[in-house]
């Protein structure tokens, strides 16, 4: 196994998946490992996705544990599919591993629950908005790496697009849609996308108004959700340098309600469409 080995988050799942069978049958590491006949660090690995997973040990511990077919079946084909190489891995030199992790959970997510107090969600973000963002951080970015980052967040953006499109539900505060990024033309570029955006069936935003305290004041975060294949949801938060995630159930949980929260102190879509209008005309005089 290579030293260098790290495991993309399609794999880090399917070792939760196991782990989830293990405790599910009731098994300490040491007995699941006998009843499959490895040791205990082994499985140790296999649930961690310290190494790579193969589809005959998925079959393996679904058979030890008694696993019914469709279930172990279904988690044997995504441990198939989990090291293929996705998209984000061209980018490897300009984008940190966790923003390459976010691509690869939006590549199979089924909804975004996005919640931005100080940017428009990346999801969202026009080239020119993006571009005066980068051209702002410190140390500057070269010309080269930012046109690599604007590409990846546009090949991001196309999850919106097609037969089975990416559902985002966007809370988004409002000094966010009057902070003049790049300048007026650019800006009003920005929020007629944005109302664009508005008009399709998988999209929601919602401007909370900046009306004293909120939930999660103080926080930007990402829930993704995936469907029917009943992975846990998970939660991406970022700093200046690096990202992460939250995936015990519990803290999920407290982001979930928070989202909700925000949902509820903030406007209604239609009238969320409505002030992103009003800011946006203003935003040519």
């Amino acid at each position: 196994m290579p030293e260098d080995f790290r495991a993309g988050v399609r794999l880090r799942r399917v070792g939760r998946e196991l782990r989830k069978w293990r405790n599910r049958a009731g098994l300490t590491l040491a007995d699941a490992a006998k009843a499959v006949r490895w040791s205990s660090s082994k499985l140790s690995k296999i649930e961690t996705a310290s190494q790579p997973i193969q589809g005959v040990d998925v079959l393996a511990i679904a058979l030890g544990y008694g696993v019914p077919e469709d279930e172990r079946n279904q988690l044997y084909h995504a441990a198939l599919t989990a090291q293929d190489p996705g998209w984000w891995q061209e980018y490897d030199d300009v984008l940190f591993k966790a923003a390459q992790d976010l691509a690869e959970l939006e590549s199979e997510a089924s909804l975004v629950r996005s919640f931005h107090a100080q940017l428009i969600p990346g999801l969202f973000q026009t080239k020119s908005y993006f571009g005066a963002l980068a051209h702002a951080w410190i140390p500057p970015a070269s010309e080269e790496a930012v046109r690599q980052r604007a590409e990846a967040r546009s090949t991001r953006q196309e999850r919106l697009y097609g037969n089975n499109p990416l559902v985002v539900e966007a809370v988004i505060w409002e000094p966010v849609l009057r902070q003049v990024v790049g300048g007026p033309a650019v800006m009003t570029e920005q929020l007629d996308h944005l109302l664009a955006l508005t008009e399709m069936a998988n999209v929601t935003v919602q401007v909370l108004p900046a009306l004293g305290a909120y939930p999660a004041m103080g926080s930007t975060f990402d829930v993704l959700s995936f469907g029917q294949d009943h992975y846990d949801d998970v939660v991406y938060l970022e700093t200046l340098t690096h990202g992460m995630y939250v995936e015990e159930v519990h803290d999920v949980e407290l982001y979930r309600l928070n989202f909700a929260g925000l949902q509820e102190a903030s406007l209604d879509a239609q009238a969320s469409t409505k002030l992103i209008a009003e800011i946006a005309g203003n935003m040519q005089h």
